[in-house]
C-alpha cells in the first residue's frame, strides 16, 4: 500500500524517517518539565516511547509517538496513509494505558496541518487526554526573553514618546501586552501574556499566528487575543471573528500540550479557549455581535469579548460586545 501510494502522489515515505524535531521537543521536556523516558521502538516510520511525568508526587505513564520528518513531510503524508496509522497509535497508547484514561497520549512532530488533526481527532473518541506539542511552538522558547524585550524597547523608546499608534503589528500590540503585563484589565479580568506571534500549524504556505495568547490569572482559562487595527469596511476587521474563532479552535486541539509547555503556569485545560477581539480605533461590523451570540447559543462555554482603543497612550478600552454564559 505504502509503495502504490508513493508512486502515485510523489511522496518520499523515506523522509519521515528523519526524527531531528522529535527529538528536540524530547530533550526539552526533559530538561523542563522532568519526564523521563524509555528507549524508543519503531514501526511503519513512526516512533514509539513509554514516558513518565511527574504528577502530585508520583510517575504517570506516558504513551509518546513521534511523527518524523518536517511540517511540509507531514503536510504532504497521503490520508490514507495518515488513516492507516492511526491503528499503531492507538495499539501503542493502549498498551501503555492498560485501560487507564488518565494516561496521555504525547504526539510530537514538526508541525501539523488541519488535514492531520483531523484524522488526530477520530481517536478522541477511545483517548480523553491527547496533548499535541510541535516543534515550531517548542523552538520559539530560545528566543522568548528577547522576543519580550524587544516588545518593551519598542513600548518604551516610540510608543511612550510620540504617543500615537500607527499600525497593528507593531504598535497596537506591544502597547496591549505592556498594558496586560502591567495589570491592566479586560472585562474585569487580568490576564498574563504566554506568548505572542505563536504559530498556530501548517498553512498552506506557511503558519499562521495567534496575536497574543494569554492565561486569565484568577480561573485560568487560555484566552486568544486576536488585534486589529483596521476601519469598519476593511476586509481584515470584516472577517476577523472567524480568524479568531478558528485560532481557539486551534489551541482547544493543542491546550494539553500547551499547558505542558507552560508548567511554571496553573492552565485548566477543561474550560473552552476564550476569545478576545480588539480594534483600533474604530468599532467592529455590527454582524459580528450577531454571529458571536449564534455562537454563543451553539456552545454556551464559548465566550467571546469584543473592545475597540483609542490610537494613542494611554490605551483605553470600550467594550463592543461581550458573549458569555
Amino acid at each position: 500500500m505504502v509503495d502504490s501510494l508513493e508512486k502515485k502522489s510523489g511522496f518520499n515515505i523515506n523522509l519521515l524517517g528523519h526524527y531531528e524535531f522529535v527529538d528536540y521537543i524530547l530533550d526539552y521536556l526533559k530538561n523542563n518539565i522532568g519526564i523521563t523516558i524509555e528507549s524508543p521502538s519503531h514501526s511503519n516510520h513512526l516512533v514509539f516511547y513509554k514516558g513518565y511525568l511527574s504528577v502530585k508526587n508520583r510517575q504517570l505513564p506516558a504513551a509518546i509517538v513521534g511523527y518524523g520528518g518536517s511540517g511540509t513531510n507531514l503536510r504532504d503524508l497521503p490520508t490514507p496513509l495518515q488513516t492507516e496509522l492511526l491503528p499503531l497509535v492507538f495499539e501503542h497508547w493502549n498498551k501503555i494505558s492498560a485501560g487507564n484514561n488518565a494516561v496521555p497520549l504525547m504526539i510530537l512532530g514538526h508541525s501539523f496541518d488541519e488535514v492531520f488533526l483531523r484524522k488526530i481527532r477520530l481517536l478522541k473518541t477511545a483517548i480523553p487526554d491527547i496533548r499535541l506539542i510541535q516543534f515550531i511552538n517548542v523552538y520559539r522558547f530560545k528566543s522568548i526573553q528577547g522576543r519580550f524585550k524587544r516588545i518593551s524597547e519598542h513600548y518604551e523608546n516610540n510608543l511612550t514618546k510620540t504617543l500615537k499608534i500607527k499600525n497593528e503589528v507593531v504598535d497596537l500590540q506591544s502597547a496591549v501586552i505592556e498594558y496586560l503585563k502591567a495589570g491592566g484589565e479586560l472585562g474585569g479580568h487580568n490576564y498574563t501574556v504566554l506568548d505572542f506571534e505563536l504559530p498556530a500549524g501548517e498553512g498552506t504556505k506557511k503558519s499562521e499566528v495567534i496575536d497574543i495568547l494569554a492565561l486569565e490569572r484568577k480561573r485560568k482559562w487560555l484566552t486568544v487575543i486576536e488585534l486589529k487595527y483596521e476601519k469598519l469596511l476593511n476586509a481584515r476587521l470584516q472577517s476577523v471573528i472567524f480568524q479568531g474563532l478558528d485560532y481557539c479552535n486551534w489551541v482547544e486541539d493543542h491546550k494539553r500540550g500547551l499547558a505542558m509547555l507552560f508548567p511554571e503556569h496553573i492552565i485548566d485545560v477543561r474550560r473552552r479557549t476564550r476569545l478576545i477581539l480588539i480594534n483600533g480605533p474604530d468599532k467592529f461590523p455590527a454582524f459580528h455581535e450577531k454571529f458571536a451570540k449564534a455562537c454563543n447559543l451553539q456552545d454556551r462555554y464559548q465566550e467571546i469579548e469584543f473592545y475597540f482603543t483609542n490610537d494613542h497612550i494611554p490605551l483605553k478600552f470600550n467594550q463592543f460586545a461581550k458573549l458569555s454564559r
